[in-house]
């Protein structure tokens, strides 16, 4: 898959996150990379054998206090090179973008990995 179909897959995943999340997504920018750069990789401790498949950058809105932080953007950043070499069938695949769009931004809400399992679980 291209770089530009991958986009539009992510382009769709944003589309289609979930109310209320959707609703306060104010200077969040999503972007596409083919995988995290070296600085990404050692500020999370990731070794070379580790796979990113997002990464939310900025302040959660949990953690702001009520001040408005952003002059500078949020980045939800989604990897393609990860993605595209674990899942090489379609569906598979934009169910994992969808599924990585919608964990960053949960990232953004300042929910943890637990309380995104419960959510997700409740979707099942």
């Amino acid at each position: 898959m291209d770089e530009s179909a991958f986009t539009l897959l992510v382009e769709k995943a944003v589309d289609a996150i979930p109310k209320p999340y959707n609703e306060k997504l104010d200077n969040v920018v999503f972007k596409v990379e083919v995988q995290p750069n070296e600085n990404q990789r050692a500020r999370l401790g990731l070794r070379r054998c580790d796979a990113l498949f997002g990464l939310y950058e900025g302040v959660p809105l949990t953690k702001r206090g009520g001040a408005v932080h952003s002059i500078v953007p949020d980045v939800i950043t989604i990897f393609m090179h990860p993605m595209t070499s674990i899942f090489t069938d379609p569906p598979l695949l934009e169910k994992q973008i969808n599924k990585t769009v919608w964990h960053e931004v949960a990232h953004y809400y300042g929910l943890d990995h637990k309380r995104i399992r419960e959510i997700e679980a409740r979707k099942k």
